[in-house]
């Protein structure tokens, strides 16, 4: 089997579903938590769905929703937020390249690398469902093996920093070391490319696809920034292999150690060069060489401290319930989380690993709370940190109130992320006029403030705007409006004609969350029938057969009502007989801008069949055994004119402007059809199938 072939195979579809699923649970699996239930209900039948709709062509890939989140300097990390077919794509695509690259990097696990360690397909039990090894054991590792070095008279610490990493990622370069150095091959690179290359724009915004930069976000991004970085690693153990020192990375951590300041000014440069070969920019204000006296401070190793104080947290004991500290372990935490904001202390200041963790371990205090509410612009970075503190202590505090009520209310924001995780962590808060017409829903490129703003409006019990036609393109909030309206509704008739309508959507996924509102109420399917009208995967669950390439190009993308009318296979009964008409048609769609003689070809060999089969059906009778001779006798005239007149100017352009022969009827060497001459063609061809599926005697 081909890699492609191992891609489309159902197993590695549900390892990707699986994946998935185990996936850390955060910000952003929060978002595509609930599409999980919705693709799992039917789940075998939905992945032959997508299986079957990369075979024919059919899958394309969408732009992304992405998130800006603040951080240091009031510049944002974005996120990119890609649907949940496309995530699953991305998966098993990267399930496939993991297997492949395994032998190759694997050897330099635990040694050089170690960060985003993979499980391939193939590992033992339970492990296989998790794309990455624990990332606390490889961190505990990484600094374990910096210390070993150091203590073997390695006191020079250099550590490397690369800008905006995954931004900067180039499709190009990435898909030759995918090919050359991990051996995966082109078709799979080709359908990687074309993905990536959408993602990269946004669909709320206007913006350009480019050939650089890869989601952040999705688990399937890390392995590849991982096996793009791997180039530096053998490049600088090749290149400055007569120096002496110690390499090493997390992530895009890279950390370097010697025995003196001059080995590492020039592996320094090394990195620099070697990056920049990648176009990769390093970030050199965050570039540094040090002589280190404290490892542990210099790495600042407290891991085990924190492993006490969570493990003391998830404990039930006498006189403490689980989720609480201890007083005294509290107490201390609670000064080294205060220290933090003292430049004069010994804490460092705004750590962001103690802030972090305090956040969601000290327990309910009036002095935290105040600290938090008057330093948060210090740790934006932080910020569903601190709601997540506010909201598990405060959550009727009036102070906290006023402090969300602030943030909902200042029209001077600088990071809407803001706004949109107090609607997520406080969506009981009030309603307020003014702060609706705000954040009303328009397409802009902070929809997160709308996806969690669905929340707070079905929290404040305002039906009626939630059930207002609140138009959007966006497939997360439109979701979210979808469940809110319906749980909003009481009226049993409403929800089931509700649920049923979202059946016919053309997105996938809003089709299938139709379905799981049905099965809320089992009374919903009685007298339920299946239709043509309906989504794909739908038709596919209760039918088992699958939407084709000619019935999707024609209803979806062409408009042209009720297809199946011809296109059915109570009318061709033949396997090979459609199979072949179905693949001229596919290559007659794929080749239409890359080879208008290609397409030509193959649209003229499409409607032979079209042709040969009307008049088997309708019992007309053929003169003679050439197609083009048929066509030119006019016996379908009658009943189908546009087929016939416009099916003899396409078979004319085939004899005379393809490679269906070198010379043209004047004997003159032929001329290829361009694109402008076949464009108009095209135009012409939707005329006669719209006019073939409207005839109802067959």
């Amino acid at each position: 089997m081909t890699q492609y072939d191992i891609f489309l195979t159902s197993s590695n579809f549900k390892l990707a579903f699986d994946r998935l699923k185990t996936a850390s649970r955060n910000l952003y699996k929060s978002i595509y938590y609930e599409d999980l239930k919705i693709f799992g209900l039917y789940l075998d039948e939905n992945i032959e769905t997508v299986i079957s709709s990369i075979k024919q062509d059919i899958y394309k890939p969408e732009k992304c929703h992405k998130i800006f989140i603040p951080k240091k300097d009031n510049l944002v990390r974005p996120l990119s937020m890609l649907t949940f077919i496309d995530l699953l794509v991305y998966q098993a695509i990267t399930n496939v390249i993991a297997d492949t690259a395994y032998e190759i990097i694997s050897p330099y696990y635990d040694k050089v690398i170690f960060g985003n360690i993979v499980n391939t397909s193939k590992a033992k039990g339970e492990d296989k469902k998790f794309f990455y090894k624990s990332w606390k054991r490889k961190w505990k590792r990484f600094n374990e093996i910096s210390k070993e070095h150091f203590s073997n008279g390695y006191i020079y610490l250099s550590e490397f920093d690369i800008a905006s990493f995954f931004d900067t990622i180039d499709h190009n370069i990435l898909c030759e070391l995918l090919q050359k150095n991990y051996n995966v091959e082109n078709e799979l690179l080709e359908l990687l490319s074309r993905c990536l290359e959408t993602w990269t724009a946004d669909s709320n915004h206007k913006s350009f696809k480019s050939k650089h930069g890869i989601p952040q976000g999705p688990i399937s991004s890390p392995l590849l920034a991982d096996l793009y970085l791997f180039y530096i690693d053998s490049e600088v153990k090749r290149t400055a292999k007569k120096l002496d020192f110690k390499y090493l990375r997390y992530v895009d951590d890279i950390r370097i150690l010697t025995k003196d300041e001059l080995t590492s000014q020039k592996l320094i440069a090394a990195l620099d060069l070697i990056s920049r070969d990648l176009g990769l920019i390093p970030q050199g204000s965050k570039i540094l060489i040090k002589k280190v006296e404290d490892i542990d401070a210099e790495l600042k190793i407290q891991n085990s401290k924190f492993s006490d104080i969570t493990k003391e947290y998830k404990e039930e004991t006498t006189g403490k319930e689980s989720g609480k500290l201890k007083a005294r372990t509290h107490k201390q935490l609670k000064k080294r989380f205060a220290n933090c904001f003292d430049k004069n202390s010994d804490e460092q200041y705004l750590d962001k690993t103690v802030i972090g963790f305090s956040l969601y371990k000290l327990n309910a205090d009036e002095q935290v709370k105040t600290i938090i509410i008057s330093k948060y612009h210090l740790i934006l970075t932080h910020f569903e940190g601190v709601l997540f503190y506010l909201r598990k202590h405060y959550p009727n505090d009036e102070d906290v109130k006023q402090f969300i009520g602030n943030i909902l209310s200042d029209e001077t924001i600088l990071f809407n992320h803001l706004v949109a995780l107090c609607f997520k962590y406080f969506p009981d808060y009030p309603f307020d006029e003014s702060i609706y017409q705000t954040y009303t829903f328009e397409k802009h490129r902070h929809w997160l403030v709308n996806y969690y703003m669905v929340g707070w409006l079905f929290a404040n019990n305002k039906k009626e705007l939630l059930l207002t036609d609140n138009s959007t393109d966006n497939y997360f909030i439109q979701r979210e409006l979808n469940s809110y309206k319906y749980a909003s509704s009481t009226e049993r008739s409403y929800r089931k004609i509700f649920a049923t309508r979202l059946l016919e959507n053309t997105n996938g996924m809003l089709s299938l969350q139709g379905l799981n509102l049905l099965f809320n109420n089992p009374l919903n399917f009685i007298g339920f029938k299946p239709s043509n009208e309906q989504n794909q995967f739908i038709k596919y669950i209760f039918s088992k057969q699958p939407t084709d390439i000619i019935l999707h190009t024609l209803k979806n993308e062409w408009k042209i009502d009720n297809p199946e009318t011809f296109f059915n296979r109570n009318i061709w009964t033949d396997d090979a007989e459609y199979e072949e008409l179905r693949t001229s048609f596919l290559l007659f769609i794929k080749t239409v801008n890359t080879d208008p003689s290609k397409s030509l070809l193959n649209l003229n060999t499409f409607n032979n069949l079209v042709f040969d089969k009307i008049c088997s059906r309708l019992n007309i009778t053929k003169g003679a055994a050439d197609y083009g001779v048929n066509l030119n006798a006019n016996i379908i005239d009658s009943k189908f004119p546009l087929c016939n007149k416009h099916w003899i100017e396409i078979n004319e352009k085939r004899n005379q402007n393809t490679e269906a022969h070198p010379y043209d009827k004047f004997g003159n060497i032929r001329i290829r059809i361009s694109k402008i001459e076949f464009y108009d063609l095209f135009k012409k061809q939707k005329l006669t199938l719209d006019e073939l599926c409207a005839y109802r005697g067959f």
